[in-house]
């Protein structure tokens, strides 16, 4: 099979041309297209939010030939995936990926997933992959997340390119604030480009977006490219300081100015003399310094409390704030004259879920540093070819699916609690507090449709979805990674694996709704616990006990320690009970309590031989 990847603009820059200027009436409705002329586009592409290469994170394809109408084909050999780091474009090369591709093309505006002759295990939002799924423009503005063979986590998503005479790129820029400003997604690039524009002027920002999001960082990115980087950056929080002292601490008081004040006290203004006055959540100003921020910014002086007359000032004003102030100006909390100074020039800090495609690169910068700080940092790099990896590419793709109401700031601290959490394990398992916030995850509509079906079965009526990006198979979808209570663990020195427990009569599960769908926050853990056991870890059979749909009792489980999947399960545990029940996979199912499809799965990734079923005299529990 002749496998196709992206033609060289180099090499053919007229059908490149040709290819971007039909990606314009594909993607962004018909456009003129003048010799010369460079116009913003949204394209599809892939981006690797994960690979067991860790350098090769962060690396994109733009799929130009997929914006023209034609296919594309996704396998280890193709697409070639480049990066700003290392320019040289690269297929993704994981051998445990299969050489039979996916099959991607066109559908209107949005895009067609076909399994065609790819072998490898396939995941779409969290879901396997058997025959075909229909993916919207909205899947692909939000993104949707595909993981292979449990290795190799991509983001197809929509990306910014232009497109000049002879070349279509993706606008990356020149951009002298890049070291504070981790991502090379389009909203950031914007982003940036937005920065240098303004940073050599002397005007104020307002510097706007949700919290987290990282706003200081840009007030000091500003900074850093403007003519005052020599001269202080003086941040100040206006939703910490008491109402009482915020005139004295921001324009600073006389000698004598009130009970106690003994010296002269240089506010933050004086402070930030010849250089950058940051003043963060500025929406939650009282009135008194609202007037007096205005009068700053209209006159340029200060007056100091106490003080005879005013003072000039030589400060640069930047401000930051989540709130609506719009909104606060209607109520009568923010005064608009004092916005209209302060926006002299906006800028808009994207949501991380804006730049899912961030999300890989800024998880593995963190992760590397809180290693580095426990002298792990070797974790990450030490990737094997085959077997298990350090963080599972599962949890990235789940991590990269979240949509992170916390932003930038959110991501860090999960970051550290896994590193922290894994401390000297082999292997990142969820620890609670992660656990809690997947699990707790606000439900999206599901990824795409499936050819020829509806959305799978008890979504709509139970009133939940699946975790968003979840996509709806062509046909029943398979057992894939079930999973299975955590509990009993193998235990070391174990013999024997136990025997199946009885069901008990008073079972929960005869306690459940007589008919109709149920909601997945009705069901206590004995509930699904028992209805895993009775179906012998079937994930598809015990939904159906519980009358959910199977992808909400995988939600259940991911989010849940006391649930586990066989792929979480480790190395040492899966070998012992190996050595146990004699390479007996059914005996090992009922030990480890996970889906025998699952275990199979991990018998064949380490290399464990699976042995014919004993008879009842064979059984090690039953000798003497």
């Amino acid at each position: 099979m002749v496998h196709r990847t992206a033609p060289d603009p180099e090499t053919d820059p007229a059908r490149t041309v040709a290819v971007a200027a039909a990606a314009l009436d594909t993607w962004r409705g018909s456009q003129a297209v003048d010799e010369g002329l460079v116009q913003p586009v949204l394209v599809p592409a892939l981006t690797i939010a994960y690979h067991p290469l860790i350098e090769r994170i962060g690396a994109y394809a733009v799929l130009h030939e997929l914006a023209a109408g034609e296919p594309v084909l996704l396998s280890r050999v193709s697409p070639a995936f480049s990066s700003r780091s290392q320019p040289d474009a690269e297929p993704l090369a994981d051998r445990n990926l299969s050489r039979g591709p996916l099959l991607l093309t066109a559908n209107g505006s949005g895009v067609r997933l076909e399994r065609g002759d790819c072998r490898t295990h396939v995941a779409v939002g969290g879901e396997p992959l058997r025959g075909a799924i229909e993916l919207s423009a909205h899947d692909l503005q939000r993104g949707v997340v595909l993981e292979l063979a449990g290795r190799v986590v991509l983001l197809l998503h929509l990306t910014r390119a232009a497109i000049a005479t002879g070349t279509m790129f993706v606008t990356l820029g020149d951009d002298p604030v890049r070291a504070d400003l981790l991502g090379e997604s389009a909203a950031m690039q914007r982003l940036r480009q937005d920065i240098r524009r303004v940073s050599d002027l002397d005007v104020p920002v307002l510097i706007r977006g949700e919290t987290g999001t990282g706003k200081e960082l840009v007030a000091r990115a500003i900074h850093g490219a403007s003519l005052r980087r020599a001269g202080p950056f003086v941040a100040v929080n206006l939703a910490a300081i008491p109402g009482t002292l915020a005139v004295s601490e921001l324009f600073g008081a006389d000698r004598g100015a009130f009970t106690g004040a003994v010296r002269r006290h240089a506010g933050f203004f004086a402070q930030a003399h010849g250089g950058t006055l940051f003043l963060d959540e500025v929406g939650e100003a009282p009135q008194e310094i609202q007037v007096a921020l205005l009068r700053a910014l209209e006159t340029g002086e200060i007056q100091p409390v106490g003080a005879q007359r005013p003072q000039k000032i030589d400060a640069r004003l930047l401000a930051a704030t989540d709130a609506d102030l719009d909104t606060k100006i209607t109520e009568g909390s923010f005064r608009a004259p004092l916005l209209h100074r302060l926006a002299a020039y906006e800028l808009w800090v994207p949501a991380l879920r804006e730049r899912r495609d961030d999300i890989g690169s800024l998880l593995l910068h963190f992760c590397e540093q809180e290693l580095a700080h426990l002298g792990e940092a070797h974790r990450l790099r030490s990737a094997p070819e085959q077997g298990e990896l350090w963080l599972p590419a599962s949890l990235v793709a789940r991590l990269v699916n979240y949509d992170w109401p916390g932003n930038v700031r959110q991501l860090r601290n999960v970051a550290r609690q896994l590193v922290i959490g894994n401390r000297g394990r082999s292997r990142v398992e969820f620890v609670p507090s992660v656990a809690r916030l997947l699990h707790g995850m606000h439900a999206s509509p599901a990824v795409g449709a499936a050819s020829g079906t509806s959305p799978p079965a008890g979504v709509a009526a139970s009133g939940t979805s699946p975790p968003a990006g979840v996509a709806a198979p062509v046909s029943s979808p398979p057992e894939g990674d079930p999973a299975a209570p955590a509990q009993p663990r193998l235990a070391a020195g174990s013999s024997a694996p136990p025997a199946p427990a009885p069901r008990d009569a008073s079972s929960p599960l005869d306690a459940a709704h007589p008919e109709g769908r149920r909601k997945p926050a009705e069901l206590s853990e004995d509930e699904v616990s028992e209805a895993l056991r009775a179906s012998r870890w079937d994930l598809a059979a015990a939904a159906s006990l519980l009358r959910i749909s199977r992808a909400s009792l995988y939600a259940v489980i991911q989010g849940n320690a006391r649930f586990r999947t066989a792929g979480s399960l480790s190395a040492e545990d899966i070998s012992r009970a190996h050595a146990t029940c004699s390479g007996d996979v059914d005996r090992m199912v009922e030990w480890l309590e996970v889906s025998e499809r699952g275990l199979r799965r991990r018998l064949r990734e380490l290399g464990l031989e699976e042995h014919p079923a004993r008879g009842p005299g064979d059984d090690p529990r039953k000798s003497k």
